[in-house]
This record gives C-alpha cells, structure tokens and sequence, in this order.
C-alpha cells in the first residue's frame, strides 16, 4: 500500500499544518511517511504545496507526479497543481464544499481544519488512521489558540 497526496493552497491557508496532522498521524500508526514542503519566499499570498507519501514499506522516491488525493484550497493553487490535477485520482477542491461551509458558518480560518477533516475521513476508510488520533494530535495543537471551538466544529462536520 502506498498513498499519495498532494495538498495545495494559499500561504497562510494551513497547508503545512494540515501536513503536519496526517503524517504525525499515519507514523503513529506504524506506516512510513514522507513530507516534501514547497512554498516560496513570499509564504504568506503565495503558493503553498505539500507532497506526502504514506507507506506499509520503505518509501525509495518522496516526489511523485500522480496523486491518490489532491486538496485545492485556492484558485492560484488550482493554477499550480493542473498538470497534477490531470493525474490525480480523488480531488477535493474547497469551492465544491462552498454551500456545506455556508451552512454550517464555518469560517474562513477553519476552512483547512474542515478539508483536514475530510482526508481524516478517507485514511480512517482506507485502514491508515483513525480520525480520533488525528484530532487528538490537533486539539493538542491548536486547544490554547484562538478559534479552537471553530476548529473543532469544521473538523467534526468534515469527517461527516
């Protein structure tokens, strides 16, 4: 078994963090993972990608061209990944979870916690990791912070 995935939006939009979560997450469950961040100089405005590779054997290459699961979580994004996107086989772009968002009155900042939630969902249905375990390693990050019920809120309705 070997999952990639590609996540990819603006800086300051939480990619890294997103990251961050899935691969503490999958290590925890005894899978091999790699991380390649990518973003320039700029970080905050622009493009901000991450490639993971979550394994049950040694990973040889960490860079890789065909996802299993591509996050969209801008329009400069979307720009930057569309040789990926042609590619990639399970694509989750914000924009398609616009009305569920806006019912929900999940906020802009909470947006990432929600897509977060939503790849939780598919790992736990693909045996990689719980959804629980993923949350747990979030409320340790983000419980002091600002905004924690909201988060909290988006990554429940994301794991719907």
């Amino acid at each position: 078994m070997n999952i990639k995935i590609l996540l990819s939006g603006d800086g300051g939009q939480g990619i890294q963090l997103i990251a961050n979560m899935i691969c503490q997450a999958a290590f925890g469950s005894d899978f091999h993972v790699t991380s390649i961040p990518n973003y320039g100089l700029e970080q905050r405005g622009g493009v901000s990608l991450n490639f993971i590779q979550i394994s049950d054997k040694k990973i040889v290459y960490p860079k890789f061209t065909k996802p299993d699961i591509l996050l969209i979580m801008s329009p400069q994004a979307k720009e930057r990944v569309v040789e990926y996107e042609k590619n990639g086989k399970l694509k989750l772009e914000i924009g398609e979870y616009e009305q569920i968002l806006k019912e929900n009155n999940v906020p802009r900042q909470s947006q990432n916690i929600f897509c977060l939630g939503l790849i939780a969902k598919i790992l736990e249905e693909r045996e990689i990791l719980k959804k629980e375990n993923v949350f747990e390693l979030l409320e340790k990050k983000l419980v002091t912070k600002s905004g924690w019920e909201e988060n909290a809120k988006s990554f429940e309705l994301g794991t719907l």
